[in-house]
């Protein structure tokens, strides 16, 4: 009997570190993609006249990876710095942030801009603290135009069919940014909403 408590708790202790070792490598590959979708983004410069990217040095980059990439959010506060794919699908969300289709451009006076993330995810943090978020805290969302600076001025929690929520404010260039909440549920949405600042 002995022995077999022994091979038991063995077996759990490999088990563990091959569990331990699949999530750092899951983490590292999540991280590393994150980065390649970030540095080929950083290395355009701005839409040319027919309105597609173009790279800062020929031959810097291949246009057709970044194809999709609306841009790079960064928020201080919690440590954040990701890119931002353009859609908010399943697929999209196990990348990385999504932009949700069909709304205004990012940054434009009386329009609205939303950002959907994972709150919880295997590989990667993406929205993980975005509930330590506070009204006033400032972050970057950084395009091929350039970086814009946001301030949260709310921080509310819906339900998911609560999409008004997202509708444009007057005299505002609204960002939302989502995630569900509370942690592991999709029960409610945590919506923290800024608006452009010079």
């Amino acid at each position: 009997m002995r022995r077999i408590v022994n091979w038991l708790g063995t077996g759990l202790i490999v088990v563990g570190i091959m569990l331990s070792v699949w999530l750092l490598n899951g983490i590292a590959k999540s991280d590393a993609r994150q980065q390649d979708l970030m540095d080929a983004f950083r290395s355009v410069e701005v839409r040319d006249g027919t309105g597609e990217l173009a790279a800062k040095e020929a031959g810097a980059v291949e246009l057709g990876e970044i194809s999709g990439i609306e841009g790079i959010l960064t928020i201080l506060a919690i440590d954040l710095e990701a890119p931002v794919l353009y859609g908010a699908d399943a697929e999209t969300l196990d990348q990385s942030l999504g932009a949700i289709k069909n709304m205004d451009p990012p940054g434009e006076m009386d329009g609205s801009y939303a950002i959907a993330g994972h709150q919880a995810h295997v590989f990667g943090k993406y929205f993980n603290r975005l509930h330590e978020v506070e009204v006033g805290t400032e972050f970057t969302f950084q395009t091929a135009e350039g970086e814009m600076n946001f301030r949260v001025f709310d921080i509310q929690i819906v339900r998911p069919h609560d999409v008004d929520v997202l509708e444009p404010q007057e005299g505002k260039a609204l960002i939302s940014l989502i995630t569900c909440y509370p942690e592991y549920s999709n029960e409610f949405r945590l919506v923290v909403q800024g608006e452009r600042v010079e």
